[in-house]
């Protein structure tokens, strides 16, 4: 059976019986894998084993197997990065578990996306470092959302596709697919209001730190709409809960 390797970071983890592990992967060549890791919780007389965490990147080595629900099987893993610093503070902690999460929704498996697999990278190491994450995190939702061609339209009118003045596009629908002219708005039934400072930031791809909430959350609403519920892990990225 072929071996498949992969530089990869670990976006989600289930414990399966008393020593295994399902995990999801995004594999930079290979995309999203999911896969069982078996006896990968054994410990021995010498060692404590605790599995794999999650947000660790490794070194991946595994094979496509039938069985287990479609699972893959793990045959070996080595630790490269453990971003340690991102588990120090419990809001960065949060960013990368966000991260994780709508990555996790919106990729699909065996899809690869070698430049959403580096913006994820950069995204825990600059957790792993004192910087607000705010800005970082709005950085990868658009790289993750132009990955995965879901971008949405910030330069036009997403319902008549009209070139217009930023400061003229107020609103944003998810379901349009971007900000909304003052002519359509009308007859758009899902809709948001933004401010005139947020649709030029967009616009520009500039985002400034004080629209950095704003922004945050109109693009977790267009990736929540995409994922057809609410992130969990959102709201905690703001610091609202």
């Amino acid at each position: 059976m072929a071996l498949h390797k992969d530089d990869a970071v670990v976006l989600r983890r289930l414990d399966y019986a008393e020593t295994s592990q399902v995990l999801a992967f995004l594999g930079r060549g290979s995309g999203q894998v999911r896969l069982i890791a078996k006896g990968i919780k054994r410990g021995t007389k010498k060692a404590f084993a605790t599995g794999i965490d999650l947000l660790e990147r490794g070194h991946l080595v595994f094979t496509h197997t039938e069985g287990h629900g479609g699972l893959g099987t793990l045959t070996e893993w080595k630790q490269t990065e453990a971003f340690l610093g991102l588990r120090a503070k419990l809001r960065h902690l949060y960013a990368g578990q966000y991260a994780a999460e709508i990555t996790a929704q919106l990729t699909e498996e065996g899809d690869p996306h070698p430049e959403l697999f580096d913006g994820l990278v950069t995204l825990l190491r600059t957790l792993s470092t004192d910087t607000d994450p705010l800005v970082a995190v709005i950085r990868f939702q658009l790289v993750l959302l132009t990955a995965v061609g879901l971008l949405p339209m910030f330069d036009a009118c997403a319902a008549c596709q009209r070139t217009t003045s930023a400061r003229a596009l107020l609103h944003f629908s998810a379901e349009q697919g971007g900000l909304v002219c003052h002519d359509c708005e009308p007859s758009v039934v899902e809709k948001r209001r933004i401010t005139a400072p947020l649709a030029v930031a967009l616009t520009q791809r500039n985002v400034p730190t004080a629209l950095a909430a704003e922004a945050f959350s109109l693009l977790d609403y267009a990736i929540s709409y995409a994922m057809g519920r609410p992130s969990r892990l959102g709201p905690y990225v703001v610091g609202q809960l």
